[in-house]
């Protein structure tokens, strides 16, 4: 099972204050009262050499020094001879007035042991022990010492009174202990909330990369490791985010190229199978006649002449496509260079309805120029192209016409753009086949298309000569009608325009 941070910092902590809590009861249970002895007998060798001072210095005042010792130290203080006759005892100033022998009840001991006792102490060297006082019942730490040659010192205090003193600290250590524990165990559930909350934080901004959700940032204010680590996995994110776009992005581009490529493959197969089509056709029909001249199927001179004007009728339809395939395939590939020059767009418009005016005649079509400028429009393009392109959305119109038979031609001008629209009324293009037009050989009626002759590279030579130009077309399906439309660049004064 696996165990959070949080638990294992808090368990650390929590274990680490109860290990020491319990070894602090542990030591004091055991040495706290031996360490108690050890500087109560501190305490009492140190009493001991301020009464042997003060005696030494004035004995006659000594009694000062003792009762201090007595009431502030708690320790009885007895003076004796070499003879064992008590000079002062807890309290009672005896000193020179009592003289007795001692008891062997009495708090110094058996007289006998208290002989062999003072032969091992030295005006330098007190002698210490542990006791115990039959009379009182009780043990004492006790010392003796010599002040001078005939005067001895005892001093003398309880056992109890240090073992009470333990069992109090040692209440006080668990009472102490217990609180400890509870305090410390809190402020550790907070302290490992508080250090593991930006792990966790940083543990979710990871994740979320993992996924490749860069949004999430770290903002910790604290600048320790921590902090450290935030600005790190930042500064990754960042990182990763801009790499990873850039990969995106040049993946996307090679998925764009690669679907290019494999337009460019599918459009060559369906070129070469829409050629071979278009001109299977007219050979058939050139091969067919050919050899009926040749077999003089038929006398009758009349027929003769029918047969060689198909046939030549057939050819310039193969001539007029295979021109049409290499200027389309020269502005393709930006073989042809731009041959621009600023005319005047109304101008070429009439010219051209004028050249065709007899065309309109025959199909009988109503045709209207609507002039939105005036005759002062002048662009800068190359005239011949965009007459082609001009033609071809007459041409385009005419053989689209309904019973109505309207054609309407405007421009308009808009910022530094004339646009011109050829608007016929007819039947409008299914939405499905409106990007479709563009391309070549494409037709969207291909019995009525192949009825007046079209090979279907019209729209082809529009698209490519807009885009040689740099300038926008289109077409758009209007009620009882359709819109074909294209951009030419307006000359403005002050304009230098490159070729």
């Amino acid at each position: 099972m696996r165990v959070s941070l949080k638990l294992k910092l808090f368990g650390t902590f929590f274990g680490l204050i109860i290990f020491f809590v319990t070894l602090s009861l542990i030591l004091s249970t055991t040495l706290l009262e031996k360490y108690y002895y050890s500087k109560k007998e501190d305490v009492m060798l140190q009493s001991f050499n301020i009464i042997r001072s003060a005696y030494e210095k004035d004995q006659d005042n000594v009694m000062l020094d003792v009762e201090k010792i007595e009431s502030l130290r708690g320790i009885g203080i007895i003076f004796f001879d070499r003879d064992y006759n008590i000079l002062y005892q807890a309290r009672q100033k005896v000193m020179g007035i009592r003289n007795f022998r001692i008891d062997p009840r009495d708090p110094i001991g058996e007289w006998k042991n208290l002989e062999g006792k003072l032969k091992k102490v030295t005006k330098d060297k007190p002698l210490i022990e542990k006791r115990f006082d039959y009379r009182m019942e009780s043990s004492f730490v006790s010392l003796y010492g010599q002040i001078d040659d005939n005067v001895y010192v005892y001093l003398g205090t309880p056992v109890a009174a240090i073992q009470e003193s333990a069992k109090i600290a040692i209440r006080f250590y668990v009472l102490t202990g217990i609180l400890t524990v509870i305090l410390g165990g809190i402020f550790i559930f907070f302290l490992s909330i508080r250090l593991t909350k930006p792990i966790i934080k940083l543990n979710g901004i990871a994740k979320k990369m993992a996924v490749l959700d860069f949004q999430e940032k770290y903002d910790g204010k604290i600048t320790d490791e921590i902090g450290t680590l935030g600005e790190s996995i930042n500064s990754l994110s960042d990182q990763l985010e801009k790499s990873i776009g850039e990969l995106k992005a040049a993946n996307f581009k090679l998925m764009q190229d690669i679907e290019k490529e494999r337009q460019i493959d599918e459009m060559r197969k369906v070129f070469i199978s829409n050629v071979s089509h278009e001109l299977k056709t007219p050979i058939a029909l050139v091969q067919g006649y050919a050899e009926g001249l040749k077999l003089n199927v038929n006398d009758d001179e009349d027929n003769k002449n029918y047969y060689c004007e198909v046939i030549i009728d057939e050819a310039n339809k193969m001539n007029n496509m295979v021109r049409k395939l290499l200027e389309l395939s020269e502005l393709e590939f930006n073989n042809i260079a731009l041959d621009r020059e600023e005319f005047y767009i109304c101008e070429l418009i009439r010219n051209l309805l004028k050249k065709n005016s007899l065309l309109f005649a025959e199909k009988g079509a109503r045709v209207s120029f609507e002039e939105s400028g005036g005759e002062s429009i002048r662009i800068n393009a190359d005239y011949y192209l965009t007459e082609q392109v001009l033609m071809n959305y007459l041409s385009n119109a005419l053989n689209h016409l309904d019973d109505r038979k309207i054609i309407i031609i405007k421009t308009r001008v808009a910022d530094d753009k004339v646009r011109v629209e050829v608007y016929n009324s007819g039947a409008n293009i299914p939405e499905q086949a409106l990007d479709n037009i563009w391309l070549s050989f494409y037709k969207v009626d291909k019995a009525r298309t192949r009825a007046y002759g079209g090979t279907g590279l019209g729209l082809s030579i529009v698209k490519a000569v807009q885009k040689a130009h740099g300038n926008g077309y289109g077409v758009e399906n209007r009620p009882e009608g359709v819109l074909f439309w294209l951009e030419c660049d307006l000359v403005q004064r002050g304009y230098n325009w490159k070729t």
